[in-house]
Parts: structure tokens; C-alpha cells; sequence
């Protein structure tokens, strides 16, 4: 009940320095008061084309996120069980993690069309924050809990299964969760350079060249509301998978 109070108050603070900010500045060009990003907001959800924009950016950024989950999963469990696997991967996953993000982008522009450049940019970046917690969630296993399988003889499925997955569903939670909003904010960076459309992206862009600044916000507002739903989901959906193996 706290942690509602403390996000209500600073939600109601943030509006506040904005419309403060908004007198100040006194150019809706610039920054445009909540009033006229509500106006704008109203506007864009009342569009005939709205749920199409947000559904092909929606599953850009699922397809992308579900790509990147499984195979980071899969090889996870390959390079936290099998050292050579692990590091026949690991140049691959640290040129992953260094390579800019802007330069992803601008390479799936060069080699794919616009609708799946965007897909190609989450798996890019996503995939080596999966792959990792589920390498650290097996290599942080418990070894008194190891030791004690190989007392009892259980066979390599049983311990995937009652001990290695749990594992791994913990050190997941955390991070599914924030990388399904990351892949959500890189499609929609990448949907504004491509063009793609519909796409929140693309609204974006079109929003900016018009000048109307309060319609980007407005979109971003979406797009805000939007990861929080998808990281919702993801949690919950981690959670109701942590139990269902605890209680198998």
C-alpha cells in the first residue's frame, strides 16, 4: 500500500515540475503543459489506426523478445552445464554487449527490410542478458544440493528439472522483466530510423516533423504504459513458473 503512495506522490511531483516548467519556458513547441499532451493523448487513442499502430509494434517487440528469451535459455543451459560451449560463446556475447546500440540499428537498416529490422535489434541486445542470468542463476547452484543428487543418484533430467530450472527461473525474473521494456524502447527507436509502418515509431517521427511536441509525448506516455504492462506480464508469468516447478 506504501510503494502505491510513494508512486502516486511521485507521479503527482513529476507533473508538477513539468507544468512548471512548461509556464517557464512558455513555448508549447518546446515543452507543451500535461494539459495539451492529454489533449494530444485523447487525440492519438482516439485514432481509427491506434490499436493497429501499437499491435505491429507489440509484436515486433514479442517476436523479438521470444527469439532472444529461448535462445538465450537454451544456450545458458548448454554453456552453465558445458564449460567448451561456454566459451566457444563468449567472444560472441561480449562483442554482443560492447557493440553500440546505434550501430545495431543502422545494420539491420542495411541488411533487412524496415518491418523486420526492429526484431532483429532486440535479439541482438536482449540475448546476452538472458543468456547470462541463466548461466549465473546454474553456476550459483547450491553444491551441498548437487552433492546430495549425486548421492541419490538422481538422473540429469531430474536435476534440470528440480534443481537447475528453479535456479534459473529466480535469476530470470529480475531481468526478463527489465529486458522486455528494453526491447520495447529499442524497437521504437529502431521503428523511427526505419520508418515502419504502423508503428509507435513511426507516429513518433511524424509527430516531431509536424512540430507537435506534445504528440511525441503523448506517445511516449504509451510507449511508458505499454513496458509497464509487458514487464508486469513477464513477472507474472515468471512467478506462476517458479511455482508450478516448486510444486511438481
Amino acid at each position: 500500500m506504501k510503494s502505491k503512495r510513494y508512486a502516486l506522490l511521485s507521479t503527482i511531483i513529476i507533473i508538477l515540475v513539468w507544468w512548471c516548467a512548461a509556464i517557464i519556458v512558455g513555448k508549447s513547441v518546446k515543452i507543451p503543459s500535461p494539459i495539451e499532451t492529454f489533449k494530444a493523448l485523447i487525440v492519438i487513442i482516439g485514432h481509427e489506426k491506434f490499436l493497429m499502430q501499437i499491435g505491429y509494434t507489440l509484436r515486433r517487440t514479442l517476436i523479438g523478445f521470444s527469439i532472444a528469451f529461448a535462445s538465450g535459455v537454451i544456450l545458458g543451459v548448454l554453456s552453465g552445464l558445458f564449460q567448451p560451449v561456454y566459451y566457444l560463446l563468449r567472444p560472441l556475447v561480449l562483442a554482443q554487449r560492447s557493440v553500440p546500440t546505434m550501430a545495431v540499428i543502422l545494420l539491420a537498416l542495411i541488411w533487412l527490410t524496415r518491418e523486420i529490422a526492429p526484431i532483429l535489434v532486440g535479439v541482438i541486445v536482449i540475448f546476452p542478458m538472458i543468456y547470462s542470468a541463466v548461466v549465473d542463476g546454474i553456476r550459483q547452484m547450491d553444491q551441498q544440493l548437487l552433492e546430495m543428487a549425486k548421492v541419490y543418484h538422481l538422473s540429469a533430467k531430474k536435476k534440470l528439472r528440480h534443481l537447475y530450472l528453479p535456479s534459473i527461473a529466480s535469476s530470470l525474473r529480475a531481468v526478463a522483466a527489465a529486458a522486455i521494456s528494453l526491447n520495447l524502447k529499442l524497437s521504437i527507436a529502431a521503428e523511427v530510423l526505419s520508418q515502419a509502418d504502423p508503428a509507435i515509431g513511426s507516429e513518433m517521427f511524424m509527430e516531431k516533423i509536424a512540430l507537435n511536441t506534445a504528440g511525441v509525448l503523448a506517445w511516449a506516455i504509451i510507449a511508458i504504459a505499454l513496458g509497464w504492462l509487458l514487464e508486469s506480464a513477464v513477472n507474472l508469468k515468471v512467478i506462476s513458473w517458479m511455482k508450478s516447478w516448486r510444486t511438481r
